[in-house]
């Protein structure tokens, strides 16, 4: 952990480890990590060396220019999390969207409160693009196409595995932050988009 913690410490190397994680599960290479980071090519290529030492990023092959292969380092990992003392976050995530399987009542209970909590995040938005900031300031990276809403590096993807109560209270808090900015919408899960992300379908009221 403390490699892992000094190798995301550094500004650069950090949004280098954040555009590898957008970019699974193709990865991204060296020329890549270093247009994004605007750095040269051999100091991209240093950080990415640090982030694979520390157990960050894997270290891969893909076809390149000329049949010759491109080195690719790609993020395959569990989601990075540094507290102290370990929070277990993940743990009762699970328990309780274990209790709500099977359970209707239970589960309406918990999208209402999670709309509740999406309107409350989306209060200062207007319009869609502006609801679509505030779900981002949750750490996730959403990107709304017509009425598909992409959530990339989804906040709850370790939970959700095996748990589709998760991706419904996930919905519920989309919905209810785009329902303050002004869109009335129904927002259903529709499944996976890549390593780390998943998809939703956003159906606005006309």
């Amino acid at each position: 952990m403390d490699l892992a913690l000094r190798a995301i410490s550094d500004p650069t190397r950090r949004a280098i480890f954040d555009h590898a994680q957008r970019h699974s599960p193709m990865g991204v290479t060296v020329e890549q990590a270093a247009a994004a980071a605007r750095i040269h090519r051999s100091v991209a290529f240093d950080h990415l060396e640090m982030l694979a030492d520390a157990g960050l990023l894997s270290r891969g092959e893909r076809a390149g220019r000329r049949g010759r292969p491109a080195r690719t380092y790609v993020h395959s990992g569990p989601a990075l999390q540094l507290s102290y003392p370990a929070r277990q976050h993940l743990l009762l995530a699970t328990v309780l969207a274990s209790a709500f399987l099977g359970r209707p009542g239970e589960l309406r209970a918990a999208r209402a409160a999670a709309r509740k909590a999406g309107l409350e995040l989306g209060s200062r938005a207007r319009g869609a693009s502006s609801a679509v900031r505030a779900l981002s300031s949750l750490g996730g990276r959403y990107l709304l196409k017509g009425e598909e809403l992409h959530a990339r590096n989804c906040i709850f993807r370790e939970a959700c595995t095996g748990n589709p109560a998760v991706c419904t209270v996930h919905a519920a808090i989309i919905e209810g932050a785009l329902d303050a900015a002004g869109v009335t919408a129904s927002v259903s899960p529709t499944g996976a988009d890549g390593a780390g992300g998943c998809r939703y379908l956003v159906e606005v009221a006309r």
